[in-house]
């Protein structure tokens, strides 16, 4: 369950947006039934509780846990005063009008809500015209620049802010009979369908019926697609709601603040794709249904207009949703739009005969790829539709279906946007246009909210054109969940399909999804594919190898340089004990053993590097492979009974068996305890874990955890909770850095080094250095030496590292006679720009040359600040491999690059 304030408040708010009564830390946002749509409405309700958040960073740390913490207090705000100016068109409004050029003004989507009986219809009106102001994109006004309506050239213009506008109207059905009522609001929507004129006027329109006493006053909204989609319905009705209760003098009731405006969405996308900011996805997505022949079978040649549309709907029941939604999706990290295509896939590939078919695919549009920019209570028609050519030819093999569907799906580059951007804001030839004959949309599931002045909601989202416009698609499949049943309305013209074949196609897909469900409840079920592990780079048969049918396995991530290099030599020497790390701890305080091993195994289950381990055969490069549970083994012994001399020879004992027996690096947890009483309250810990799972700084955070876990325990509360960013987030970033600044960097630092600056040596070393050889001998400066260091390395703005390596500097000059030496630094490799690096646990450290020239006739002060300024900037590429700065270097193969670290 969530224990910190953080969590709670977000495991609330994904149980308000999900639809379901409890949320734990663990559990994973689309398992549970989320979506692409529903992670919006998630930053939405966050933002709106006072927390910044993104839909990137839902899809990146799908729960709770992960969410809390990356999250701040502080939530972004955009601009805040009504927004006017033209505006440039987006891809899918230039879409529209190259598609429909006849009628473009009856183009529009629609809803009806039952309201509650005492509605005030003043206070109604003010909320719609709050509302109108609020969210510019209502406002818009579009010319045809042609001078005729069905132009091809048209300008959008965001107009300001009218006092006289005034989207409600009211109508008097008093006098209707009850049998008569739905006919009657019908007729109302229709005219709402027909009053729009995108030069003139709102693009809103609502008509409040009133039917009199003992029924429910009726609201219908329409307004014109070219300014609103799914997610705008969502954010206009929980707006309008808040608007109507600030209206009848609620004083809490208060719209939230405004995010990106639609124009400034709009200004930015033109120039990023002006600025050939998705010149790089061209080459995808000309290649996209090259070989794909789109054609669909049909059973007449008849006219595809609105006017001889025909739809047909599918249901699944509430159960089979629920599992669909909820159940489903964590069997093979599947996201519910890729299971759903799936089921598409095959009954497509099955009626067509084809190895793959050309799907036209829509999304919501509202990406990520602005710093700045917030969308997710934006009101425009942010829709993206782009092709996809689906797998189609495989067999009824679901896993393998699921699969391949998924990895397709993640391969496309951001999440299609860039196709519209660079079909309709470029003027590159390149890109010629795929026509899929079928498109696809789910717009995920609808939680209508029965908030006052709403009572229920009559039916569903609605759309409407004018009869004589011409469809894009033979069939559109269009799905939604509503009431908690995934429906799906198949429209097709009767001209081109008769009904029973579209009928078998919808039960089909129906079919097919409930053997999904059917498979994936079955115990064997189960897989993961390369997409689910994005920081490393294995193929199917690795993945598969690895993490099997992916139920113990939580991630796998990369090596970082240090770790490579560990394994790396554990594996060349398997006896060494190099990484075989040691701490003994003389405990006061702990009378409870049992309760202290149990204190570890809660740090070990909430830290995901300290339940991974290292796989290294079949792979190209070693992974390690983060288990979802790893028990820690802990031995107990009882030394009361013996004397001091015979406990502290049995701790010697045992300190070589623990050495003796080792660590696998290929099983979890890559760590091994042992605890000895000595008294009623004193004990002996013996903690033995490999080198890779953790530096100096990392150990002694895990043991100042166990500690407070400990306390915990004994005293019967509840247990503290330490958020801490995963590893994983530092190999993220490890990832994203400019290789190529950081290989000019080190080739310019170090490409005249030639040779290692030779140490003095007793006798000539005969044979490769091994550890068992290696001996050590300590130095400490008495505390009155210690203090004058720091304070005089402080007075004149230096770290102390500075200068203890201008002091090492200056000896291997000296010893070797040499103005320019070379030896290892060894750095924390946690970067500064990281937030929250410093609480992650894991390998961080890293050893990297430092090269000091010595200068005779500078002063010491001037020479070590200079040192220190080229060591920061080495800093910012200190996390390269020590293997990788060899070969920058002009050191020759074979010959290391320093003698001294």
């Amino acid at each position: 369950p969530p224990s910190t304030d953080t969590e709670t408040a977000l495991a609330q708010i994904w149980a308000e947006v999900l639809g379901i009564q409890r949320v734990g830390t663990a559990d994973n946002f689309f398992e549970l039934g989320g979506d692409s749509i529903l992670s919006i409405q998630l930053v939405s309700r966050a933002r709106a509780a006072g927390w910044n958040l993104t839909p990137r960073d839902v899809f990146r740390r799908p729960t709770v846990a992960g969410l809390a913490v990356v999250v701040t207090a502080t939530a972004r705000v955009a601009e805040q005063g009504p927004v006017s100016g033209a505006v440039p068109l987006t891809p899918i409004q230039h879409w529209f009008f190259a598609t429909h050029t006849d009628a473009v003004q009856h183009f529009d989507q629609s809803l009806m809500v039952e309201l509650v009986e005492d509605v005030d219809p003043d206070a109604l009106a003010g909320a719609l015209a709050a509302v109108v102001e609020h969210h510019d994109a209502l406002r818009m006004r579009f010319e045809c620049l042609d001078g005729r309506s069905g132009g091809s050239q048209w300008r959008q213009d965001n107009a300001p802010v009218s006092q006289s506008a005034q989207p409600l109207q009211r109508r008097d059905l008093s006098q209707v009979p009850s049998p008569n009522l739905p006919a009657a609001l019908d007729a109302l929507t229709d005219e709402l369908h027909h009053s729009f004129d995108l030069g003139r006027g709102l693009l809103l329109a609502a008509v409040l019926a009133e039917p009199g006493p003992g029924r429910r006053p009726v609201l219908a909204l329409a307004a014109h697609h070219l300014v609103v989609d799914g997610v705008s319905w969502r954010i206009l009705l929980e707006d309008l709601a808040i608007a109507y209760r600030a209206a009848c003098g609620d004083p809490t009731a208060r719209l939230g603040s405004r995010t990106t405006s639609f124009r400034q969405w709009a200004l930015r996308l033109s120039e990023h794709a002006a600025a050939g900011g998705f010149a790089q996805e061209l080459e995808y997505w000309t290649g996209v249904g090259q070989s794909v022949d789109p054609g669909l079978p049909t059973d007449g040649a008849g006219p595809n207009t609105v006017g001889v549309m025909r739809s047909l709907r599918v249901t699944l029941g509430s159960d089979e949703t629920a599992a669909l939604l909820q159940d489903v999706p964590g069997v093979y990290r599947t996201q519910v739009n890729d299971v759903l295509l799936a089921a598409l896939s095959a009954v497509l590939g099955g009626w067509t005969g084809r190895e793959q078919v050309l799907v036209d695919l829509e999304g919501h549009g509202r990406e990520e790829i602005f710093d700045g920019v917030d969308l997710s209570r934006t009101v425009g028609w942010f829709t993206t539709l782009f092709p996809v050519a689906l797998p189609a030819g495989l067999d009824r093999d679901w896993g393998t279906r699921l699969t391949a569907v998924k990895e397709h799906l993640r391969a496309i580059p951001g999440r299609g946007l860039g196709y519209g951007v660079l079909r309709y804001l470029t003027d590159d030839p390149g890109l010629t246009s795929a026509c899929p004959q079928i498109s696809f949309n789910y717009l995920g599931q609808f939680h209508w909210s029965a908030t006052k002045p709403f009572a229920a909601m009559r039916g569903g989202l609605a759309g409407d054109a004018a009869p004589e416009t011409a469809r894009a698609h033979l069939l559109d499949v269009v799905g939604a969940t509503e009431d908690g049943c995934l429906e799906f309305t198949w429209f097709y013209a009767q001209g081109t399909h008769r009904e029973s074949t579209v009928r078998a196609l919808a039960d089909q897909m129906v079919q097919a999804l409930r053997e999904i469900i059917a498979h994936c409840a079955q115990p064997g079920a189960g897989g993961c594919s390369p997409s689910d592990f994005p920081l490393t780079r294995l193929d199917q048969t690795a993945v598969d190898r690895l993490a099997g049918d992916g139920r113990h396995v939580e991630d796998i991530y990369p090596l970082t340089p240090m770790q490579a290099g560990m394994v790396f030599h554990g594996l060349l020497n398997t006896s060494s004990g190099a990484y075989f790390n040691q701490v003994q701890l003389h405990l006061s305080g702990v009378s409870d053993p049992p309760a202290l091993g149990a204190a570890w195994q809660k740090v070990v289950d909430r830290t995901p590097i300290l339940r991974s381990c290292v796989q290294w055969q079949d792979v190209d490069e070693p992974v390690q492979v983060v288990r979802r549970n790893s028990t820690v083994s802990v031995g107990y012994h009882d030394w009361t009974g013996l004397p001091d001399d015979l406990q502290r020879e049995e701790s010697q004992l045992l300190l070589t068996r623990e050495r003796a027996e080792g660590l696998d690096l290929a099983v979890a947890p890559l760590m091994r305890l042992v605890i000895a009483t000595l008294s009623r309250d004193e004990v002996v810990l013996v903690w033995s874990f490999h080198h890779v799972l953790l530096d100096g700084w990392s150990a002694v955070q895990v043991f100042a955890e166990v500690c407070e876990q400990y306390a915990a325990i004994v005293a019967g509360r509840e247990s503290p909770s330490v958020t801490r960013r995963p590893f994983g987030d530092y190999l993220e970033w490890l990832g994203a850095q400019d290789a190529q600044a950081a290989e000019q960097h080190w080739r310019q630092l170090l490409a005249d080094v030639t040779s290692p600056t030779a140490l003095p040596y007793d006798r000539p070393p005969v044979e490769a250095h091994q550890t068992e050889s290696a001996d050590t001998v300590r130095i400490e400066l008495s505390d009155e030496t210690s203090d004058r260091l720091r304070s005089t390395a402080q007075r004149y703005g230096l770290t102390l590292n500075t200068v203890l390596q201008g002091a090492w500097g200056l000896l291997l000059s000296r010893y070797s006679g040499q103005r320019d030496v070379v030896f290892g630094t060894t750095v924390s490799g946690r970067p500064a720009d990281l937030a929250g690096v410093e609480s992650i646990i894991g390998m961080f450290i890293n050893t990297v040359p430092t090269r000091v020239h010595i200068d005779s006739g500078q002063d010491v002060l001037s020479w070590l600040r200079e040192l220190q300024a080229e060591q920061s900037e080495s800093r910012r590429f200190d996390f390269v491999s020590l293997s990788r700065l060899q070969v920058w270097s002009g050191v020759g193969a074979g010959v290391g690059l320093f003698d001294s670290i």
